[in-house]
């Protein structure tokens, strides 16, 4: 298995333009949930493995307050270059999801994933889930796009199953939508699932 725990992995791929899950402009599904009831109300944003920034740019011009990770050195520095274009203010960093500063516990109102959860270790994904809730505010929404939901060796990206990721992501937070219905780009439609959760106010055992 190729070492996705080290940052060095990732550099070299961006650096070497060999991102193919980059589609070069926001998510269509994202740029829906960003007027959507379930993001309604809520402003402080977290897009993990933000990449080039595409999805946090665009939240941020939609009057988000966005921060925007990813493990890539190179893939930041690229994404401050074109909010910077873009005139807008994102907080970037370079930062590993699983040892995230302490500040940022309880901190966001939203969180969304895209192609994330699919590119860390398999056997680091109930940890992840364990995280994402850890920086959740209570009532706050998480919005991921399972892909790709298919039986394939190797990666990244490593196949999903979504009945896993929904018992690991379900242990913390409660399901409150899960569809295929979405605005799905053409290599990708009948591959991806949309579910949003939400943390309960009380701490769910």
């Amino acid at each position: 298995m190729n070492d996705v725990n080290k940052s060095e992995f990732w550099d070299e791929l961006y650096l070497s333009n060999s991102v193919a899950w980059d589609l070069k402009s926001p998510t269509p599904a994202f740029i829906d949930l960003l007027s959507s009831e379930y993001f309604s109300g809520r402003k402080k944003l977290l897009v993990v493995g933000c990449g080039y920034g595409y999805d946090a740019i665009e939240a941020a011009k939609n009057g988000f307050e966005v921060t925007a990770l990813d493990f890539s050195q190179a893939a930041i520095a690229s994404a401050k270059k074109l909010a910077v274009k873009e005139n807008v203010n994102v907080e970037f960093l370079v930062e590993d999801f699983f040892n995230l500063k302490e500040k940022y516990l309880n901190s966001f109102e939203l969180v969304f994933d895209y192609v994330t959860y699919c590119a860390i270790n398999p056997t680091r994904r109930k940890e992840y889930a364990e995280k994402i809730s850890d920086v959740l505010q209570p009532n706050g929404i998480f919005a991921i796009i399972l892909f790709p939901i298919e039986n394939r060796l190797g990666g990244p990206p490593f196949a999903v199953d979504v009945s896993e990721a929904t018992n690991y992501f379900s242990s913390k937070l409660e399901l409150i939508l899960s569809t295929d219905r979405l605005n799905s780009i053409k290599p990708r439609k009948g591959r991806e699932l949309l579910q949003i959760y939400r943390k309960p106010n009380g701490k769910k055992s």
